[in-house]
């Protein structure tokens, strides 16, 4: 999968929801966003010092490790589970210089031991809503058994955002099955039923919405420090105050992460030719089934919840109404996921 070509409102299927699957194709494209590049480098060369010892969760391709190791690390313990990733990355890294310094570890980090504390955890396991890639539960594990008292974690801070968006074309596309990623031999019909969705607009699509797509303001919707005991589980309320009229199609969801003191991740840029956009997170589009035409000063209630279904996996319900001059015009339900959360709202 490669993201060249993609265009904003075009809606891809959500990534973080199939992660174990992830494969060479996909950790090219990451290879590529040069965002998360550029701010995951500065990050790791103002963490790690020579001398740390690092583990780096979900290595991947291990270019965070490699740059923990051009920075100075004695060694990197890089954790993950795809036995055939994490080969390619042990004889990349050897390649580069680093066979002995460089110590692959296989399976899933919960169930690995480690023979000493490490001075410095790195993870990428975000997802473009924060939570969507299990990072809570991964982290706060990390922290606990492989990070020395006075260790740093990276990132130590996520916080995740959620408007009221006018993205019309991304909705149409959402209606009409067009969206793309995945595994591309397989009708996107059936891909969704994988996913637990029974319509297409039961579950959430990575893509680039514009900033003045925006009806109102972005909330904080969450925010977790993984330097702290945290829960993934939650339920929260919001409202929007519409700023501008149109088309109100669902919500558009991003992060922004402090990866060290002085490097912020920030995925809510919408300038895909300069770069300011990440190819591989784009942004998180929640539709909801029926459009709602909306005016300026129009208030948009927002139900948004998450609960944990075991593994990586996540259901997230979004619901909500609409009310104009303080009656209620329409209203709005979706969850994703396999189960639905509306009937535990």
């Amino acid at each position: 999968m490669t993201a060249a070509g993609y265009r904003a409102e075009e809606p891809w299927l959500p990534v973080s929801e199939s992660l174990i699957e992830w494969g060479q194709d996909f950790h090219a494209l990451l290879l590529g966003d040069r965002l998360r590049m550029r701010t995951f480098r500065s990050a790791i060369a103002e963490l790690v010092k020579p001398g740390d010892v690092v583990v780096d969760l979900g290595t991947g391709t291990g270019i965070l490790a490699q740059w923990a190791l051009e920075s100075g690390a004695a060694r990197v313990y890089a954790i993950d589970f795809n036995a055939d990733v994490l080969a390619d990355a042990t004889q990349r890294l050897a390649a580069a210089g680093y066979r002995d310094t460089f110590i692959p570890m296989h399976g899933l980090s919960y169930d690995i031991t480690l023979p000493e504390l490490a001075s410095v955890v790195l993870s990428e396991t975000l997802g473009n809503l924060a939570d969507n890639e299990s990072c809570v539960p991964i982290l706060a594990d990390a922290r606990q058994r492989f990070l020395a008292p006075d260790g740093a974690l990276l990132p130590s801070r996520a916080e995740s955002y959620l408007v009221p968006v006018a993205a019309t074309e991304a909705h149409s596309a959402v209606a009409e099955f067009r969206v793309r990623g995945g595994n591309e031999s397989l009708p996107v019909e059936q891909q969704l039923s994988q996913l637990g969705a029974s319509s297409p607009f039961d579950t959430y699509y990575d893509a680039i919405i514009p900033t003045d797509r925006h009806l109102a303001t972005a909330r904080l919707a969450r925010s977790y420090r993984f330097t702290e005991a945290e829960t993934d589980e939650y339920a929260i309320s919001l409202a929007f105050a519409c700023r501008h009229g149109g088309q109100f199609t669902g919500f558009k969801g991003y992060f922004v992460a402090d990866l060290s003191p002085a490097t912020v991740m920030d995925i809510s840029g919408d300038d895909i030719a300069a770069g300011a956009t990440s190819d591989s997170w784009k942004h998180c589009y929640l539709p909801i089934r029926t459009p709602i035409e909306v005016r300026p000063g129009d208030q948009i209630t927002l139900r948004f919840a998450r609960h944990r279904t075991g593994g990586f996996g996540q259901c997230y319900q979004w619901s909500g109404a609409v009310y104009r001059d303080s009656r209620q015009i329409a209203e709005f339900a979706q969850s994703s996921g396999a189960g639905s959360l509306l009937q535990q709202a």
